[in-house]
């Protein structure tokens, strides 16, 4: 995921959490998902010049084209530079976020997620925090029982389900702080700054979240032979014998994804 960095700091050589860079090459692509490395085009865009205070020189904003090794497919991040130093990230495209989902994975949430990533990848850390707050509330409206879903406050809703078994202890306990980084986003006059490393935090919890809920299932079902994604209902495809309703049998997965 992108992070945000001030001038003044270099980003660490080789971090693969985080989208590629010229001067790092490896990274989670945000075409295809999957971690890679990358192969720096030759020519880059110099999108503009302009001077710090106290800095030594013209920062550059520039654009660089980098090609993932495995998918072949080209991405275009923008970054603060002065020479060889690389100051921060600045926007991606195309932005990381629901394009890799599994396709099981409930719009609603997905979208949440996608908007978030968005607004991480563009150094909008308040923004991203409201909408990673957003998913889990999703969620609970997705697949939470009708005692959670009459919940008013999402960490009501969430104690709800912890009761209930579901989700597990420690997603439930980080959707906990997930919640109170959310008021932080949304009511700035109330509570610190959100940092870019608190909100790309909160965005890894989403993604694990959305992970353990939603592609496990699905993915277990496609292995069993009782989901088919190719086929118009996905619920025809669980077999005789088998009920969309069981929960044993789904996980509590709504094959449809809606």
């Amino acid at each position: 995921m992108a992070s945000q960095r001030s001038l003044g700091s270099t980003s660490a050589p080789n971090n693969p959490d985080t989208i590629p860079t010229p001067n790092d090459l490896s990274g989670p692509c945000p075409r295809c998902g999957r971690i890679s490395n990358f192969k720096q085009e030759a020519q880059s865009l110099i999108l503009r010049q302009f001077k710090r205070p106290n800095f030594m020189g013209y920062v550059q904003e520039r654009a660089d084209l980098l090609t993932c090794n495995g998918c072949q497919e080209t991405t275009v991040v923008v970054t603060e530079r002065l020479g060889d130093r690389e100051y921060g990230l600045l926007h991606v495209y195309p932005a990381p976020g629901a394009g890799v989902l599994d396709k099981q994975v409930n719009e609603r949430v997905a979208s949440a997620y996608d908007e978030g990533m968005k607004c991480l990848t563009s150094g909008a850390n308040r923004a991203a925090a409201v909408m990673f707050r957003s998913a889990p509330s999703l969620f609970v409206k997705d697949k939470g029982s009708d005692k959670a879903k009459g919940e008013r406050h999402l960490k009501n809703a969430l104690k709800h389900m912890k009761d209930e078994g579901d989700p597990h202890r420690s997603l439930w306990e980080w959707a906990d702080h997930l919640n109170q980084l959310g008021n932080e986003g949304a009511h700035p006059e109330d509570y610190d700054d959100v940092t870019a490393e608190e909100a790309e935090g909160w965005g890894k919890f989403v993604r694990h979240l959305i992970r353990h809920e939603y592609e496990m299932p699905a993915q277990l079902l496609r292995d069993q032979g009782l989901l088919k994604d190719d086929e118009p209902d996905a619920e025809e495809g669980a077999g005789p014998g088998a009920s969309s309703a069981d929960p044993a049998l789904h996980g509590g997965l709504n094959p449809r994804g809606v």
